[in-house]
Formats: C-alpha cells, sequence, structure tokens
C-alpha cells in the first residue's frame, strides 16, 4: 500500500491588506501545488487576529480556494474566539463565530479513514465551553468517531496543544501560559478516550514553535506557523522558535513526518513587528 501524504498547516494568519507575512503562504501554496499530497489539515487561525473581521474572512477563504488539493478546516482562536473558561482573548468562542466559519470553510470537525488509520479533527475552541450545548455534541461526536475507527491507530488533530509539561499539571495562573494549551479536565477527558480508541498521534498548532515527543503510547507534534514566530528570543518557548509546516505519510505499519519550510520562509519574528508599533 503507497504512503498516506497529509500536509498539516496552521497559524496562517491571512489578512487584507496585510502583507507582513502573506510572503510565506505564497511560499508555502505553491510547495502543496507542486507536491500535491493527498490531503492538507489547515490546523486554525487562518484569520489575521480579529474572529470578527468579514474581509479578513473573506481573503481567507479566496486565498485557499485556490490549492489543487483537497483540505481539512479546523478553527481556532482568531478564527472564532477563544476558550471560555482557559482563554485570554476578549471575544470567545460563539454559535455565530462558529456558524460564519463553516459557511466560509465548510466544517469544523472531520473523521476519515486511509492508509489503515483513522483521521479526527476536532474544534480545540470548544473545549472547556463551560456548558455550551455543542461542546457536547462535540463530545458525542467524537467518541462515535474514534469508536468508528474499529481499533485502527488514530490521528487526531485539533489547533491548541493537549498540555505544556504534562498532563498531570494544573490550569495556569497566569492567563497568558493558560490559553496556551487545554483546560485540565477537557484535557483529561480527551486522554481517555485516547487511550480507549488507540489514538496514535496528536496533532496541533497554535504556539506558532515546533515540538515532537511521545508519552505513554501517544507522539505529540506541534506545528510550526507558516506566517511567523511569536515572542522574543529571551521568552520562554516549548519547543523551536521556526515556520513552517508538517509533512506527513502514513502506512498501517506507522507514519514518518518532517517539518518542512525552515530553509526557504521568511522566519518572520512578529514581537519585532509589534515593539516597532509600540514605540512609535
Amino acid at each position: 500500500m503507497n504512503a498516506y501524504r497529509l500536509v498539516q498547516v496552521a497559524d496562517l494568519h491571512l489578512g487584507a491588506g496585510q502583507e507582513h507575512h502573506f510572503d510565506n503562504w505564497r511560499k508555502v501554496a505553491a510547495w502543496i501545488a507542486r507536491e500535491k499530497p493527498d490531503t492538507v489539515v489547515v490546523n486554525g487561525d487562518l484569520i489575521m487576529g480579529d474572529p470578527d473581521d468579514e474581509a479578513d474572512y473573506a481573503f481567507a477563504r479566496a486565498t485557499m480556494a485556490p490549492l489543487p488539493v483537497h483540505c481539512r478546516y479546523l478553527p481556532g482562536n482568531h478564527d472564532i474566539g477563544d476558550n471560555i473558561v482557559s482563554g485570554k482573548m476578549e471575544k470567545r468562542v460563539s454559535d455565530a463565530r462558529r456558524a460564519r466559519f463553516v459557511s466560509h470553510f465548510g466544517e469544523e470537525r472531520f473523521a476519515f479513514e486511509a492508509a489503515g488509520w483513522g483521521f479526527a479533527g476536532i474544534n480545540a475552541q470548544l473545549l472547556g465551553s463551560d456548558g455550551q450545548p455543542a461542546e457536547a455534541e462535540q463530545w458525542a461526536w467524537l467518541e462515535k468517531a474514534l469508536a468508528g475507527f474499529g481499533g485502527k491507530p488514530t490521528a487526531l488533530f485539533l489547533h491548541k496543544p493537549l498540555f505544556l509539561d504534562h498532563p498531570s499539571e494544573p490550569d495556569c495562573e497566569d492567563p497568558s501560559m493558560r490559553q496556551s494549551c487545554a483546560d485540565a479536565a477537557s484535557r483529561a477527558r480527551l486522554l481517555d478516550l485516547c487511550k480507549r480508541h488507540r489514538v496514535r498521534l496528536v496533532s496541533s498548532g497554535h504556539k506558532h514553535q515546533t515540538r515532537s515527543f511521545s508519552l505513554d503510547g501517544i507522539y505529540y507534534i506541534w506545528a510550526p506557523s507558516t506566517a511567523c514566530v511569536n515572542g522574543a528570543p529571551d521568552a520562554k518557548h516549548w519547543g523551536a522558535r521556526e515556520v513552517g509546516f508538517v509533512d506527513y505519510r502514513f502506512t498501517p505499519e506507522g507514519f514518518d513526518h518532517r517539518i518542512v519550510g525552515a530553509d526557504f520562509l521568511f522566519r518572520h519574528e512578529n514581537y519585532i513587528r509589534k515593539y516597532g508599533v509600540a514605540g512609535q
């Protein structure tokens, strides 16, 4: 059986009339058009910053439309608002913002099978929603989807990482750290599902850092941003400060991955741009 090639891109941050890192997306899109993977998972934060900016939504949709490959879409905090319990942004996830994302990109979660694997993607912004009906619906959907894979090894995609240092860590008091990953209660529930249904890979974005490690039979991979790195060099980081995307190949025997793009994308430093604006 040929390998199933899946490319994950994350944190594109596309903005109408904003060119400060769009040069990178042009390069990524050209690479995808040349390589033609089986599927591209767009793992959240397509929008520049404001989840209610209609111009950015239209620009992001128009930008993605020419890709000559099948794309699956998941939302991030900048697309539909931050998590209710653990978020930091003023704008939080809502049914209206979710509906806007789906109207532009067709979905907010997915499940399919290929190469002896199950693939599932969820809306990470619904985790810790403080009782929103959409979260309960997603939990029920996810458990059914994972069970439906019938014991196949499974890859799970979501925008935010599950944890920073260890699954046992409590929710952080610092809002900037708390918003970096899933809340503790949601993490425990999700990991229970992962262990019961043979999830072997959890692939996320959000942190604009690259990281890969295994723990208790699960591989965790943080995809870099295609747009930029965040935080000054002396800020605390858990992974490598680099730009790029993840090129996966799945077979019934396992998977391989490589981080692509660090050698040909610009490593835009987001803090420099913000510093310059603040200093004016």
